[in-house]
């Protein structure tokens, strides 16, 4: 890194706390213990989760804060989820979600193919005045996903709003999708 110009450091200590988003972590852990899922800052960049997450198991992402605006994540499932899990912001904070998500039915190496329904692909808006903190996770339900190959970034643009987009792909062949923002979110965090 080369040298900061002259005061470039002196407010707010900006050169020494600059995010770093080009880590790697792998969650392979099958446990629903929230502790062994906490993102830290310094994990910022890719979270490729491996494991069968066992029913209720939470990715707890930290506050949002001014410090962290630029903070991201790129989660993306490579496990299959045992039952209903989350991704959530802490409730007693004020940080919340704001985006737009794709939720698309697939097949899988399994055998589950992908079959011609009403409705194969939504969108899902997620407002920062609708104050969700947590996105709903469960690969074999058609309002929410989390199958494998769902692939989400959540992004740091505020001192308050985490801004998630992507797709969250739902491991069903035959039913279509009803993904809602007041389904999919909701407002109670970690």
């Amino acid at each position: 890194m080369s040298m900061p110009l002259y005061g470039q450091n002196k407010v707010g200590n900006v050169v020494d706390n600059l995010v770093k988003n080009n880590g790697y972590r792998e969650i392979s852990v099958v446990t629903a213990g929230d502790a062994s899922h906490t993102l830290s800052e310094n994990d910022g960049g890719t979270i490729f989760i491996t494991a069968a997450l066992a029913a209720s198991s939470v990715i707890q992402l930290p506050e949002a804060t001014i410090d962290r605006v630029g903070l991201k994540y790129r989660v993306v499932m490579g496990g299959v989820l045992a039952a209903a899990a989350k991704i959530s912001l802490p409730n007693a904070k004020n940080s919340v979600f704001a985006g737009v998500i794709t939720q698309e039915r697939c097949g899988n190496g399994a055998g589950v193919a992908e079959h011609a329904t009403a409705v194969r692909m939504t969108t899902i808006v997620c407002l920062a005045s609708s104050a969700e903190k947590t996105m709903e996770l469960d690969e074999n339900d058609e309002t929410f996903g989390g199958a494998i190959g769902t692939d989400l970034t959540f992004e740091y643009v505020d001192e308050d709003v985490v801004f998630v987009t992507g797709v969250s792909t739902v491991n069903l062949a035959t039913t279509a999708l009803d993904g809602l923002q007041a389904t999919t979110f909701t407002g109670t965090g970690y």
